[in-house]
């Protein structure tokens, strides 16, 4: 009943009325356009999940209802953390949190016997993808000196060059 009434409330998330196209909450997070609507499915997320598992979940033990309705809203911190993030860091690091519940979701609660098999490849994908990217936005910190999303359009512009260049 919680995560509905939340849900609801963040309809009014899509009431745009700022000029400057940021709604700051602190200085680490914040709501653009962009990031609001995303927000908004993130906050209808957790309902809808729990009521399309009542049938799944009915039959486990409370303590295992309590573990998943848990999870599911470890998830929806984490996503709600990283769409409202500033930082780029931060949001990398809060979609990466990301992995932890939904790599337990994938191997406690899935249907098939595969699912430890399908968590394997979620980790391993997901890492394979990962590591790049930090590596990607360690080098745009070194070259511009700072990954906040309100002074990262103010940076210098990369100069990227390659060996036709030479």
């Amino acid at each position: 009943t919680h995560s509905m009434l939340i849900a609801l409330i963040s309809l009014s998330w899509l009431k745009w009325t700022m000029e400057t196209g940021w709604s700051t909450l602190n200085l680490f997070m914040a709501t653009d356009p962009l990031s609001t609507p995303l927000l908004v499915l993130t906050c209808w997320l957790l309902p809808l999940m729990i009521l399309a598992s009542q049938n799944h979940t009915s039959t486990e033990p409370i303590n295992r209802q309590r573990m998943y309705i848990t999870l599911l809203t470890s998830l929806q911190i984490f996503l709600i953390l990283a769409f409202s993030a500033t930082e780029v860091i931060m949001f990398y690091v809060m979609f990466e949190a990301t992995l932890i519940p939904t790599l337990i979701l994938i191997t406690r609660w899935g249907n098939q016997t595969e699912r430890l098999n399908a968590g394997v490849y979620f980790l391993f994908y997901t890492l394979a993808g990962s590591l790049p990217l930090l590596v990607a936005l360690l080098l745009l910190q070194n070259y511009t000196g700072a990954l906040s999303l309100f002074t990262l359009p103010f940076s210098h512009p990369l100069h990227l060059s390659s060996n036709a260049d030479k």
